[in-house]
C-alpha cells in the first residue's frame, strides 16, 4: 500500500450531529490518501484549537446543520471559541482552508453554520482553497449533488499546490481498517458477562422508565406515546430549562441483531469477548469499551436497520466475492449510478440487514466492521415535563416512526421500536442538551403554535410559567380529530380551568372544511395583536418543517398588515431577529 509524503498533510475538522458530516469527513480522508496525503480526522471540539492557528498545512472543515441553523453539538466549543473578541485579526493569515457544508435548503437558515464558518475564517486572515460548498438533502441526488463537482475542484486545486509524487492509487485497491480486532483468550461466562456491560458515555445519567401510554385513539394511524423516566440519581442530574431536550441512544431489538450475525455468519462467535486495537484514535468513541463482544457491537453500536449511504457500497464493493454483486456494488459508487442507489435505497428506504440479504456475496471482515457500518445516532425528543415541577422526573412526547414504502415491510424507527418494546423499570441513558427556544421573562406574554407534536416544548413552558405565576400563555394546538390525536388534552383543560392558559384548537378532520393553526391566527387577529404591539409578546413556533411554519409566519404577517403595518414581511422578519418570534420545527 502506498505511504503518504509526511509533507503532504492534510487535516479534516467535522462538526456532525446524525452521523452524516462525519462520514463526509471519512470519505473525503479516503480519497485524500489515494493521492498520497497523510490524513487526520477529528470532530472540531476534539481538535487541538491551537493547531488549526498554526497550521501549515490546509484545513478542511466539513460541518452539517442541527436545529434552526445551529451548529452540531461536536463543534460548539470550537466555534465559541473561534468568536472570541480576543484573537487577533491576522490570526488565520498562514491558514489554507476549505468548507462544505451539509444542509437542506427548505430550511430559512440553510447550511448557516457552514456560512458563517467560512465567513469568520476569511476574517481571521484565512485563505480559501476553493469556494464553499453548499450540500442540499433537497437536490434529486441528496448531498453527493453539490459534494461530487465540489471535491473535483477541491482535488484540481490542490493537486496544482502539492503535484502527485506517483499515480492515483486505484479505487480497487482498499485502504487499511481503522484498527485490528482480535478475540481475547477466555470463554468462560465472567467473562463474556464482563466484555457485554454497557458504558455509560460522559454525560449521561440513568433513568428508569415509569409508564409509556399512548395518547391517540387506538384506531388513529398514527401512535403517539407519553414515556415517563425517573432519573436513578436525580440530586446528581443537572436541572435542565424549559425547551431542553432529552437525548437517548437506541439499541437494536435482540431479534434484529440475531438475523444481523447469521447474514455475517458470526452468530458462533457472536458471545466471544474480543479486543479492539484502533489504529486512529478518532473513528472510534471514547465510551466503546475496548474488550466487548460482537453482539455488544451490534446491539449498542453499529446501526444495522439504517438506510446505508453511499460510503457502504464504496467499502462492501472491496469486500464481494461475487462478481455480479462487485458490478452493482460499483456503480452504486460512482457519480452516473446515483440515480440508481437512490431508487434501490434511499427512497423505499432500504436498511442495512435487507441490503446484505440482497447481496449474500459480500461480507465485511471483522477488521473492517467501524469502517462499514455506521454508528448508532442519538436521538433527540423536547421534554414535556419541567425541572422546578417535577424535579428527577422527564416526560417525552413521542410519535412512533411507522410508515410503508414499496418495501414488503413497514419502516419502523430505530429508536421508537426501542422505546415501544422496553418494559416499565427498564434502565436507559439519557443526557440534557439545550433547545433552541429559550423563554421571556414571567411578565412578558408568551403565544406558542404547536400542531401534533410540536406541543411537546410547550408543556414544558406552561409548566415552569406556571410556578413563576405567569399566566399569559397563548396556545395554537392543531391536529386531525378531537378525539382522536388531541394530545395531553385533559392536562390542556385543566389549565384552562385554572385560568393559566388561552387555548385555540384546530381539528383539521372533524368538518367538511379543514381547519389549521394558521386560520385560528388569523381568527384571533385582534387579541394577537394586542399582546406582540402593546404587550411585546414573543412567539413560538414548533412542529413538523413541511410547510406549517411558512404558513403560520404568514398569518402572523397578515395579521400585523391587517393593523396597519406598512411592511409586514420585514416587521415579522425583525420579530425573528430579535428573538420575539422563534420556530424549533423537523422533519
Amino acid at each position: 500500500m502506498a505511504e503518504a509524503d509526511s509533507e503532504r498533510r492534510l487535516l479534516i475538522l467535522y462538526g456532525s450531529q446524525t452521523g452524516y458530516a462525519k462520514d463526509t469527513a471519512y470519505r473525503i480522508s479516503r480519497q485524500a490518501w489515494r493521492r498520497h496525503f497523510a490524513v487526520s480526522v477529528q470532530s472540531m471540539d476534539q481538535a487541538d484549537k491551537w493547531s488549526v492557528f498554526t497550521a501549515t498545512h490546509p484545513v478542511i472543515f466539513v460541518c452539517s446543520t442541527t436545529g434552526q441553523g445551529e451548529e452540531p453539538d461536536n463543534m460548539r466549543k470550537f466555534w465559541r471559541f473561534l468568536l472570541r473578541k480576543s484573537i487577533p485579526h491576522d490570526a488565520l493569515s498562514g491558514l489554507s482552508f476549505a468548507v462544505f457544508g451539509l444542509g437542506d435548503s427548505s430550511y430559512q437558515k440553510f447550511n448557516f453554520p457552514a456560512k458563517r464558518l467560512y465567513r469568520r475564517l476569511q476574517q481571521l486572515g484565512g485563505t480559501p482553497i476553493v469556494g464553499r460548498g453548499d450540500g442540499d438533502d433537497q437536490h434529486y441526488l441528496g448531498l453527493d449533488g453539490a459534494l461530487d463537482p465540489w471535491l473535483q475542484q477541491l482535488w484540481a486545486a490542490l493537486l496544482d499546490r502539492y503535484p502527485l509524487p506517483k499515480p492515483i492509487v486505484p479505487d480497487s485497491v482498499a485502504p487499511d481498517p481503522s484498527c485490528n480486532i482480535a478475540f481475547a483468550d477466555g470463554n468462560d461466562d465472567d467473562a463474556v458477562l464482563n466484555a457485554n456491560q454497557a458504558v455509560l458515555a460522559a454525560g449521561t445519567h440513568l433513568a428508569r422508565l415509569v409508564s409509556s401510554d399512548r395518547m391517540t385513539a387506538a384506531d388513529h394511524f398514527q401512535d403517539v406515546r407519553h414515556f415517563r423516566f425517573e432519573l436513578e440519581d436525580p440530586d446528581d442530574a443537572p436541572s435542565w430549562s424549559p425547551g431542553d431536550c432529552a437525548v437517548l441512544r437506541p439499541e437494536n431489538l435482540a431479534s434484529d441483531v440475531d438475523a444481523f450475525l447469521e447474514q455475517m455468519h458470526w452468530t458462533d462467535r457472536a458471545d466471544r469477548p474480543l479486543e479492539i486495537s484502533p489504529r486512529s484514535d478518532s473513528i472510534i468513541p471514547e465510551w466503546i469499551p475496548r474488550r466487548t463482544t460482537l453482539r455488544w457491537l451490534c446491539t449498542a453500536y453499529f446501526d444495522i436497520m439504517a438506510v446505508p449511504r453511499r460510503s457502504f457500497f464504496e467499502m462492501l464493493y472491496y469486500f464481494s466475492s461475487s462478481a455480479d454483486e462487485k458490478e452493482r456494488l460499483y456503480d452504486f459508487t460512482t457519480s452516473e449510478g446515483q440515480d440508481e442507489l437512490q431508487t434501490y435505497c434511499m427512497r423505499p428506504r432500504r436498511t442495512i440487514l435487507e441490503v446484505l440479504d440482497d447481496l449474500p456475496g459480500s461480507r465485511v471482515p471483522l477488521d473492517y466492521i467501524f469502517d462499514v457500518f455506521p454508528e448508532i445516532a442519538e436521538r433527540s425528543f423536547s421534554i414535556s415535563s419541567a425541572s422546578a415541577a417535577t424535579p428527577g422526573q422527564v416526560e417525552l412526547t413521542v410519535a412512533i416512526v411507522n410508515y410503508k414504502t414499496i418495501m414488503q415491510k413497514p419502516r419502523v424507527g430505530v429508536c421508537t421500536k426501542w422505546l415501544l418494546n422496553m418494559a416499565p423499570g427498564q434502565m436507559v441513558g439519557l443526557r440534557f442538551a439545550s433547545g433552541t427556544m429559550a423563554l421571556p421573562d414571567s411578565q412578558t406574554p408568551v403565544i406558542m403554535v404547536g400542531p401534533g407534536t410540536g406541543i411537546a416544548a410547550f408543556m414544558s413552558f406552561i409548566r415552569d410559567r406556571i410556578i413563576d405565576s405567569a399566566t399569559a400563555n397563548y396556545l395554537f394546538f392543531g391536529c386531525r380529530s378531537e378525539h382522536k390525536d388531541f394530545l395531553h388534552h385533559r392536562q390542556l383543560h385543566q389549565w384552562v380551568d385554572q385560568g393559566v392558559l388561552r387555548l385555540f384548537c384546530a381539528f383539521s378532520r372533524d368538518q367538511d372544511e379543514k381547519v389549521y393553526v394558521q386560520q385560528r391566527i388569523r381568527e384571533q387577529g385582534d387579541l394577537l395583536w394586542s399582546l406582540i404591539a402593546e404587550q411585546h409578546a414573543v412567539v413560538f413556533v414548533s412542529g413538523n418543517a413541511n410547510q406549517m411554519p411558512d404558513d403560520v409566519r404568514q398569518a402572523f404577517i397578515d395579521v400585523a398588515a391587517a393593523h396597519g403595518v406598512d411592511d409586514a414581511a420585514e416587521y415579522v422578519q425583525q420579530m425573528i431577529k430579535t428573538g420575539r418570534y422563534q420556530e424549533e420545527c423537523w422533519y
